[in-house]
């Protein structure tokens, strides 16, 4: 009768390290074996650097273009932190993340890492990350968690070099959005002139007239600057229908109200939820009956500009416009 094979014990990590991410030079040092550090209860996020498992997929070993969860991002900035110098921080995409901003899904990732220290210090080079030499004022930053970033306020400003003028629009409107204000139209507008250098400062000024308190999604933000920009006339936010009698009808995303037109960003939820797909079509019924109509928009009609406006130009034409 064969026996099995003992289960070896692995050898504990000092104190706390079991719990935490931390530089191999520092275990060796310690007194912890490089072959303790190859075991598989620790992960490799990084050159240099361990990190406990966590048991299943993790950062280090999803692909470069997984899209980011708050959580792994966050993760991901604990562990590269014990390899930053004390003043440094994260910036741009990875802080956008970190705030939890809705940051384009062709940006979302994990990788690389936009890491700033305060300028004239020169940039941190390493793999997996880009480093900034910033300007900055200590007040531009705050902590979340252990996580040292850029606020709010310099985070928009910042992803003004990497964003689309309708994508800055979007996390703008976020930032600002009325029931639960992340921060102000002036604390934007004071962010750009106390850093009026800042690559990406023209997309921002340009962006912040536009910004609105009332938006509810990145897109739905994106379809109003593209209507804007066209030179049609504003449509107001999450405007809400009611009948003769006072009765709620729907509420739309943009609406036109002297012409009873309603202009709408529908996600592939509306599609592939059944239950909304049905109460979609009820409350189109219910708006057509007391003479409004919804134009409806999807992912694909953002990316053809011009025939988005065409069509919302001939709709207000036929109303009256």
């Amino acid at each position: 009768m064969g026996h099995s094979r003992p289960v070896t014990a692995r050898i504990p990590l000092p104190d706390g390290w079991a719990d935490r991410p931390f530089r191999i030079g520092d275990a060796v040092r310690a007194g912890v074996s490089t072959s303790r550090l190859d075991g598989g209860d620790l992960d490799r996020p990084f050159w240099g650097i361990r990190t406990p498992a966590t048991g299943s997929a993790t950062p280090a070993g999803r692909p470069q273009n997984y899209p980011a969860r708050r959580s792994d991002v966050e993760a991901l900035c604990r562990a590269f932190q014990v390899r930053m110098p004390k003043d440094a921080f994260f910036t741009h995409i990875t802080a956008a993340l970190v705030l939890g901003l809705p940051v384009p899904g062709r940006l979302a990732r994990l990788r690389p890492l936009h890491v700033g220290c305060v300028a004239p210090g020169r940039a941190m080079v390493a793999r997996d990350m880009v480093g900034h030499s910033l300007r900055i004022d200590p007040d531009d930053l705050v902590d979340r968690g252990p996580v040292r970033l850029t606020g709010p306020a310099r985070t928009w400003l910042d992803l003004g070099a990497l964003l689309t003028r309708g994508e800055l629009v979007a996390v703008g409107d976020y930032l600002l959005y009325w029931e639960a204000p992340i921060l102000t139209r002036g604390e934007l507008a004071d962010a750009l002139e106390k850093y009026p250098s800042r690559s990406g400062l023209t997309r921002a000024r340009t962006a912040l007239p536009l910004l609105r308190t009332r938006s509810e999604s990145p897109r739905e933000s994106m379809l109003r600057v593209i209507i804007v920009l066209a030179g049609l006339p504003e449509p107001e936010c999450n405007y809400r229908v009611f009948d003769e009698q006072g009765r709620f009808l729907a509420r739309g995303d943009l609406a036109y109200p002297e012409y009873k037109l309603l202009i709408e960003y529908q996600g592939d939820h509306h599609r592939t939820d059944r239950a909304q797909w049905r109460a979609d079509i009820r409350r189109i019924g219910r708006l057509e009956d007391h003479g409004w109509q919804a134009l409806q928009f999807t992912d694909d009609d953002l990316q053809d500009p011009a025939a988005l406006v065409a069509r919302i130009a001939l709709r207000l034409r036929a109303r009256g416009r």
